[in-house]
């Protein structure tokens, strides 16, 4: 039996996302705009939550709802979308803006940009409310997207208005080489007016834009894992690392189309969890003052700070592709197996903020994601 028509291999699809600023809050994404090609490995089917319900009400004879008590509308519903690809580093500040809503940049030594991201006493992460009152953006924050999905049959092109990072995962596992990302855009445009389908893409002659990639590569220059905030410096051999940053962002009232009207975040919290694996080694041994299952039952956090480069990321010393991480874990379990390399000790983490123990305020940083790439934010 012949086959009907085509069938379309994965690679055939394709994802682009256009950076907006807030004040286009309201306005539809563009047929027309050239969308920057987000490489994933695979395009997801975009997840479309509706507003809907059945339920049998009274003078039905029956026990099954009936036709007439069904409702759905795409009025108040919303528009998700997963993504996963090798991580690039002119597309990592970016995403890392949108899920937290927080960035500054020096572009002092343009085109060696450097990004920051930061969650700490002094620039904590606040509630923010996207709307279409807000502000212009500055430095790409607040951080807004339009994505296009591309499909390789006819005119099937699909569009997402105003969509957010909810959810950003990055990780470093030594087999693979490559540091990986992968999250959930968010849009609560799910109108026909804000989630398109049957488009005909004519920005950059129907095509994602195709910028080069440069590889963030899985591997630290420098890893110190500061268990209780005195002389316990160690520095552990590790096999794997990951962290996932939830921002819980979530629309707000509806338009005349049904469209958000503003975006919520971090309600109840912006949720940052990860989980880093070492070799266990004397320098582990339990009972001594590395112990790191003591610190567990004691409920004792750590500094972990992870680097790529020399560390030195003061204006005149950055060098692109330079990557920072410093993070106050607190680990809800200690787990020890056997693997090929040998015994690994994973703690699942989640980050707290520190406080002044004397005042119980708010002090130091709870998370950074610093990086140098050749990109600003601000005019992406």
């Amino acid at each position: 039996m012949a086959l009907s028509g085509k069938v379309y291999g994965k690679d055939q699809f394709a994802v682009g996302i256009k950076q907006k600023n807030v004040t286009a809050f309201a306005t539809p994404a563009s047929a027309s705009a050239t969308y920057i090609l987000l490489p994933v490995t695979e395009m997801s089917y975009p997840n479309i939550t509706l507003v809907e319900s059945g339920e049998i009400r009274t003078n039905n004879s029956g026990m099954i709802e009936l036709k007439s008590d069904q409702f759905r509308t795409r009025k108040g519903g919303s528009v998700t979308l997963d993504f996963e690809f090798p991580a690039e580093r002119d597309l990592l500040s970016r995403l890392m803006a949108s899920v937290m809503q927080d960035h500054t940049e020096d572009t002092t030594n343009d085109p060696i940009i450097f990004h920051n991201h930061e969650a700490s006493s002094s620039e904590t992460l606040v509630r923010p409310h996207l709307a279409t009152n807000a502000s212009s953006s500055s430095a790409g924050v607040p951080s807004l997207f339009d994505i296009a999905l591309y499909y390789p049959g006819s005119n099937e092109n699909k569009l997402m208005t105003s969509a957010v990072v909810q959810s950003l995962t990055l990780s470093f596992d030594q087999a693979d080489g490559r540091a990986l990302v992968s999250g959930t855009f968010y849009s609560g445009f799910a109108s026909d007016a804000g989630f398109k389908l049957e488009q005909n893409l004519t920005g950059n002659s129907g095509a994602p834009d195709v910028v080069p990639q440069t590889f963030v590569e899985a591997f630290f220059n420098s890893k110190t894992l500061d268990l209780d905030g005195s002389s316990d410096v160690v520095a552990p051999v590790i096999t794997a690392f990951s962290f996932t940053i939830n921002n819980n962002v979530t629309r707000v009232g509806r338009d005349a189309n049904g469209d958000a009207e503003a975006y919520a975040f971090g309600i109840p919290n912006v949720e940052i969890t990860g989980e880093i694996s070492f070799l266990y080694d004397s320098t582990f041994a339990f009972g001594n003052a590395k112990n790191v299952m003591q610190d567990f039952l004691d409920g004792v956090p750590a500094t972990l700070t992870l680097v790529q480069g020399d560390g030195d990321l003061s204006q005149g010393n950055r060098a692109l592709g330079e990557l920072k991480i410093t993070a106050e874990i607190y680990s809800t379990a200690v787990n020890l197996e056997n693997a090929e390399v040998g015994s690994v000790i994973t703690l699942p983490f989640k980050v707290i903020q520190p406080i002044n123990e004397t005042t119980g305020d708010p002090s130091g940083t709870a998370f950074k994601f610093e990086i140098v790439d050749s990109k600003q934010n601000s005019t992406w």
